[in-house]
């Protein structure tokens, strides 16, 4: 599977700014991550793989899906259901441990703003969602 073609595809398709890192003005980022008003992913390790395809697809999904009233587990809920349905769109299958980890990090967001005081969670389950 040529995956490096796909990657190309979407980045040119979504208009996606691709950065190091070097341009982040937010402190020391140490993992990929999206701007979402500049379009840019930062961080992100091309590779020819499904796990690189699906991190850069997530990213995007945050580019393509965050709005300012969104709490951080459903931001990276709706990122992570954007790039689960353009997998599908290109026939591409996402492993069982990777939703797995995508959703214990939503479910540990949902802990952490639940903590803080946060209330009125929907249900943000990846596999119920596809």
């Amino acid at each position: 599977m040529n995956y490096k073609a796909i990657q190309d595809e979407v980045i040119a398709k979504y208009r996606i700014d691709l950065c190091n890192g070097t341009r982040c003005k937010d402190g020391d980022w140490s993992r990929t991550h999206a701007h979402v008003k500049q379009r840019r992913v930062c961080k992100w390790k091309r590779a020819n793989s499904v796990q690189s395809t699906f991190t850069l697809f997530h990213e995007i999904g945050h580019i393509e899906t965050t709005k300012s009233y969104m709490r951080r587990a459903e931001s990276e809920y709706y990122a992570t259901i954007w790039a689960i349905e353009k997998f599908k769109e290109y026939g591409l299958m996402v492993p069982q441990k990777t939703l797995e980890d995508y959703q214990w990090y939503i479910d540990d967001e949902i802990a952490r703003g639940k903590r803080r005081g946060g209330t009125g969670y929907g249900k943000l389950n990846l596999v119920e969602a596809i």
